[in-house]
C-alpha cells in the first residue's frame, strides 16, 4: 500500500512523506499526501499547527532563519499499518489533483497485483564517485586552528558522496512500477536494519526526495504531554565479532568524544536556563547504538502539564536550532566557519523533520544519515564533531563509516 501510495503522489504531483517511528511496535509504516496545487516554504510554528486539521510532516534545511523557509506537508490522506486500512475508493473529491492521485494509486494497486516478486527487488548497481580525502582533511585542519586561536569550541565539518546508479529504463517503459533503484525498498530495507531510528522519506514537488535514517530526536511530545530532546555526540564504530550488548559495554571513549557530547548537553541545558526552566530530568551520558555505530548521548525530559509551559517544544525548537551536535558551539561563529569554508550547501541535512500532531504527537528529528534521491544517483551527506583534540585522518574515516552504514542500509 504504501509503495503504490508515494508513486502515485509523486505521479499526481503531490507533496507526500513516509515514515516509520524509533521503535515502533510491529514496525508501523506511515504516509501522508498533501493535496494542495503548490508547497512553497513558509514561516512555522508548532502553535499555528495545533488540532488535527492542521496535522502533517515538517521538513526545514539545516539553514533557516526564524524557521521562514520550512515546508509543511499535510495530512490530507493519512494511512497507517497500524490502521489495517484497506479501501482505496473515495466517494468525493475537494479537487482535481486529489481526483488523480486516487485514480493513479488504483491504478498502480492494480499493476503491483499484477507484478511477480523479483520485479520488487532492490539490486541496483552502486559505483561511488572519487572524493580526495585531502579536501575534507584541509576542512578539519582549518577548523582546529579556529578552536586553538578561540574562535569557537566546536565546529561540525560536512561532506557529500555521490553515489551513482544505473536506472532500467527500458524495463521502466514497459512497467511503471519496475527501476533498479526502488526507493520503496530501499525504504523498507532501513526500517529493517536501523529499529531504533526515525526512517523517513519525502518528495516535494520542485525540491525533490530525500530519504534517511535518524538517531536523534530534537523534539517530541507524547500523548502524556511529556517533551524529550537528546544530546548525541561522538561516534565509534561497532566490533562486528562482538553482540550489541557487548558492544554498548566494552566501549571505550577518548577525551575528544566525551567533551564534544559534554558540549552537546551543555547546550541544552544552557536553553533550558534561558526559559528558567529548572524542572527536568537528565538521563545520560549512555552508549547507545544505531546501525553499526555507537554514540554517547543524554536524555532530557520535561512533564508540560507539571511545569505549566504548553510553549515549551516550539520554543525549544527555536532555542535549539541547529543544536551545537550539528552546527557547534557558540553557534554564530561555528555557522560563520561553515559558510565560509564546506564546499557543498547542506540543504536539508542538518535540518529538522518528522510528525506534527499525528496520532496524539509530535516527533521531530534531526535529519542526520540522509541522502538525497535522483533519477540516476544518490547523493550521501556525513559529518563530524571537531574539537581541539580531532585528528584530521581519524574524522575522515568517521565520515567514511557513516556513509558506509547508511548506504549499507538501504540494500
Amino acid at each position: 500500500m504504501l509503495k503504490v501510495a508515494f508513486e502515485a503522489a509523486k505521479q499526481s504531483n503531490c507533496a507526500v512523506a513516509v515514515w516509520r517511528l524509533p521503535n515502533s511496535q510491529n514496525n508501523n509504516k506511515n504516509i501522508i499526501v498533501d493535496f494542495s496545487t503548490e508547497i512553497t516554504p513558509k514561516k512555522f510554528s508548532l502553535e499555528d499547527n495545533l488540532g488535527r486539521d492542521n496535522a502533517g510532516f515538517v521538513v526545514s534545511p539545516f539553514k533557516n532563519k526564524d524557521f521562514e523557509q520550512t515546508y509543511f506537508i499535510k495530512a490530507d490522506f493519512f494511512y497507517s499499518d497500524s490502521h489495517n486500512e484497506k479501501s482505496l475508493e473515495k466517494a468525493l473529491f475537494k479537487s482535481e489533483k486529489e481526483a488523480l492521485f486516487f485514480k493513479n494509486l488504483q491504478n498502480l494497486h492494480e499493476i503491483e497485483e499484477n507484478q511477480s516478486e523479483k520485479n520488487n527487488k532492490n539490486s541496483p548497481n552502486l559505483t561511488l564517485t572519487p572524493y580526495n580525502p585531502e579536501i575534507f582533511k584541509e576542512l578539519v585542519k582549518k577548523a582546529i586552528i579556529a578552536i586553538k586561536k578561540g574562535d569557537f569550541l566546536k565546529v561540525i565539518a560536512s561532506r557529500q558522496q555521490e553515489v551513482l546508479f544505473e536506472n532500467d529504463k527500458e524495463n521502466n517503459e514497459e512497467n511503471e512500477m519496475k527501476a533498479s533503484f526502488d526507493v520503496m525498498c530501499a525504504f523498507d530495507n532501513l526500517c529493517k536494519n536501523y529499529p531504533n531510528a526515525f526512517i523517513s522519506l519525502f518528495f516535494i514537488p520542485n525540491v525533490g526526495s530525500w530519504m534517511g535514517a535518524s538517531p536523534e530526536v530534537l523534539v517530541s511530545i507524547d500523548e502524556n504531554n511529556i517533551f524529550h530532546t537528546m544530546a548525541l555526540a561522538g561516534t565509534q564504530a561497532c566490533l562486528q565479532t562482538h553482540t550489541q550488548e557487548e558492544n554498548l559495554q566494552s566501549a571505550v571513549w577518548t577525551q575528544k568524544e566525551i567533551e564534544e557530547q559534554a558540549l552537546v548537553s551543555r547546550y541544552i541545558i544552557n536553553c533550558f536556563k534561558k526559559i528558567r526552566l529548572r524542572q527536568f530530568e537528565e538521563d545520560g551520558p549512555k552508549t547507545v547504538q544505531a546501525g553499526n555505530l555507537l554514540h554517547l548521548r543524554t536524555d532530557f525530559l520535561v512533564d508540560m502539564k507539571t511545569v505549566h509551559f504548553p510553549q515549551l517544544a516550539s520554543t525549544m525548537l527555536q532555542l535549539l536550532h541547529p543544536t551545537s551536535a550539528v552546527c557547534g558551539m557558540p553557534k554564530e561563529p561555528a555557522l560563520a566557519f561553515i559558510d565560509e569554508n564546506e564546499a557543498q550547501k547542506r540543504a536539508f541535512y542538518c535540518g529538522f523533520l518528522g510528525t506534527v500532531n499525528l496520532q496524539n504527537q509530535t516527533k521531530i528529528f534531526v535529519n542526520l544519515r540522509c541522502m538525497e534521491v535522483f533519477e540516476d544517483k544518490l547523493i550521501l551527506y556525513a559529518g563530524g564533531g571537531i574539537t581541539a583534540y580531532s585528528d584530521p585522518e581519524k574524522e575522515w574515516n568517521e565520515t567514511v563509516i557513516k556513509c558506509q552504514t547508511i548506504l549499507k542500509g538501504i540494500l
